[in-house]
């Protein structure tokens, strides 16, 4: 009596794909703490004093928003601090004037704003302050706003961190399930004979077909891993270019047809949510993106093993 094999499920994929979605979750809720730090400055008119209150001890940032739209009128001025400009902090709380030191090198781009940091100061505790700037000069905007530029950095080595081990363990454990299942597939008796041929298939040669259905798994596996590493997206389409005659009227065609299309979709709206960042709606056009790339790169994967045709 021959040896029952058993086959593993499909379970892998599924964790595979719970990791990968919690991972973009992960990296969208950092970017998304990273966008509100950045874009919390208070905006107001200089020369004069500007009451303001501030939520948490630590350091903060004076801006001057050179080029910027502030109470419905534009404003188009020099990057540099006005000649004789004095800047002044208040502890509204004792009266006492805070140090308040020169600060150059960060610049920012939010919203339509552009701004260049011009001083700093740190407070001890939350409370009311008061942001004196004074000086013979025309009305220009600035603002005030926590440093967040070692949080920035913090964060965005955070996320790429993220998105290594979380995509990198998606990977693993997606390739594991899927050699297992075919170690296992190759080891049950009578599996050729047993298995149905799909109905989109044309007469192919075994070995010909089982070596094409091998280069289409990598090219999912290349699409997966351009998570990790960008350029093996390109290197995945190129191998449906190059191979795409091979599998022209067998099974396999529509895969490379999903393939292809996963390519330029993505590439279009990845295109599109970078140009879009500036208004912030961007950067949920790329995690949508991403989302979408991964699950069609895990479902044709999976229609892929169990030996079906994507839909066109």
């Amino acid at each position: 009596m021959p040896e029952v094999v058993r086959v593993p499920g499909k379970g892998g994929y599924a964790i595979a794909g719970a990791i990968a979605v919690s991972t973009v979750a992960a990296v969208a809720g950092v970017a998304a703490w990273l966008f509100f730090e950045a874009t919390g400055a208070e905006q107001f008119l200089a020369p004069g004093r500007h009451a303001i209150q501030l939520a948490k001890p630590g350091s903060y940032l004076v801006w001057n928003d050179h080029r910027t739209v502030f109470q419905g009128s534009s404003y188009d001025v020099s990057k540099h601090l006005p000649q004789g400009a004095r800047i002044s902090v208040i502890d509204k709380t004792d009266g006492k004037e805070l140090a308040v030191g020169s600060y150059s090198g960060a610049t920012s781009t939010a919203g339509g704003t552009e701004s260049v940091a011009v001083a700093q100061f740190s407070v001890q505790r939350p409370g009311p302050y008061e942001l004196a700037i004074e000086g013979d000069f025309p009305p220009r905007v600035f603002s005030v706003g926590r440093n967040f530029i070692w949080q920035l950095i913090g964060g965005i080595f955070g996320a790429i961190a993220l998105l290594l081990a979380g995509f990198g363990a998606a990977i693993a454990v997606a390739a594991w399930t899927y050699f297992v299942r075919e170690e296992a597939l190759r080891a049950t008796p009578g599996r050729q004979a047993a298995a149905p041929r799909p109905a989109a298939a044309e007469p192919a040669a075994p070995a010909g077909e089982q070596a094409l259905k091998r280069l289409t798994a990598i090219v999912y596996g290349l699409q997966i891993a351009s998570f990790l590493v960008g350029i093996t997206f390109f290197a995945a389409v190129i191998v449906n270019y190059v191979k795409r005659k091979d599998v022209e009227g067998t099974w396999l065609e529509s895969h490379f047809r999903w393939q292809i299309r996963t390519f330029w979709y993505s590439l279009l709206w990845c295109g599109i949510g970078l140009a879009l960042l500036v208004v912030v709606v961007g950067f949920f056009i790329l995690m949508a993106a991403a989302l979408w790339t991964l699950y069609r790169a895990i479902r044709g994967w999976i229609q892929l093993e169990e030996g079906k045709p994507m839909y066109s």
